[in-house]
């Protein structure tokens, strides 16, 4: 396609670094958020590859102008892209966009069904939020097929029906009680995984491959639970990442999957990590953290994914600032 000289020239002036894009229509209006560790060569992607999209097409047609903004780490992008994203809710960004309409799944005292999807955390027993709507509706739906689930001491015993059936007062209290055990503690939720995937196992080996494929679709949407309660490595923790930037390095400090402070440093020592530390920890009593819970958890996803392939220790009792440096500089 041929390119507008303006567009041209502004593309070749972007630096290789990491940061955020927004592409602007003729209007001015941010059409197009988005982010990249080299700033770039993603943006030039846009103009000198083949889409086969018609969105990306359509988008790469109407692109009038492009604002960057250079951050110092992919980390620092990530958690812009978001911010701006939720601010200005450009027309062809889907994700970051509808957190409103994140769901939460709540264990019932009665009723028909002992899980429901509700909008806002309501009650003890309300796990969440998530994304994904109807894998929460496909995962109630599911588990009616396992009911009555039974808690007996050290395991869990349940039998697969076709057809849910109707469970009376002593049963539906009994399947409550597992349901709690399984929802607030992962390694009972392990467990029922275990005790499910030998079943399927089992029913396959019988060559009862209809219920062996409905144990196996229970399994998967237990397992991506299982995954999400298990994948906050942030929660109810103090922790200080660092990154090298540069000539120099980074220092992250996170608050129970918050981002609370940040501050670059050309040399680093022992007592620049005690000092950040300390005063971050002063600072943090200060700070009016986002409320909105459903907002935070796209934030708090990012953080999470990204300290899974960053450095980082957590601050406790046993927090040594020497080897903390030690394994920052060896990066």
């Amino acid at each position: 396609m041929s390119i507008p000289e303006h567009l041209r020239v502004k593309i070749q002036s972007i630096p290789e670094k990491p940061g955020i894009y927004m592409m602007k229509d003729c209007h001015g209006n941010i059409m197009y958020i988005g982010k990249s560790k080299c700033l770039n060569k993603r943006v030039r992607s846009y103009f000198y590859s083949n889409h086969e999209w018609n969105k990306i097409k359509r988008l790469v047609f109407n692109i009038h102008d492009i604002d960057i903004i250079v951050t110092d780490t992919h980390l620092e992008a990530q958690l812009l892209e978001c911010a701006m994203i939720k601010k200005y809710t450009p027309i062809y960004n889907s994700q970051f966009v509808r957190d409103k309409n994140y769901v939460y799944l709540r264990i019932e005292n009665s009723g028909k069904n002992p899980l429901s999807i509700i909008y806002d955390r309501d009650g003890e027993y309300t796990f969440g939020p998530f994304r994904s709507k109807y894998s929460i509706y496909n995962l109630i739906e599911l588990l009616t097929k396992l009911y009555p689930i039974r808690k007996v001491e050290n395991t869990f015993e349940f039998d697969y029906h076709p057809l849910p059936i109707v469970m009376n007062y002593e049963e539906f209290e009994k399947n409550r009680e597992s349901l709690i055990e399984l929802l607030t503690n992962k390694d009972s939720l392990k467990l029922f995984l275990d005790i499910l995937k030998d079943k399927m196992e089992k029913a396959s080996l019988s060559l009862h491959f209809e219920r062996a494929s409905q144990l196996r679709d229970i399994y998967l949407s237990l397992k991506h639970l299982y995954r999400y309660q298990n994948n906050d490595i942030s929660k109810d923790r103090e922790i200080i990442m660092g990154e090298r930037v540069g000539n120099g390095y980074k220092l992250f400090y996170v608050s129970d999957g918050n981002l609370i402070w940040k501050k670059k440093f050309e040399k680093i020592s022992v007592e620049d990590v005690q000092s950040f530390i300390c005063k971050t920890k002063i600072q943090k009593k200060n700070i009016v953290t986002n409320k909105n819970e459903k907002s935070l958890m796209d934030f708090k996803s990012i953080i999470n994914k990204e300290l899974k392939s960053s450095y980082f220790k957590v601050i406790d009792e046993d927090f040594d600032a020497h080897e903390f440096i030690k394994g920052l500089i060896e990066l």
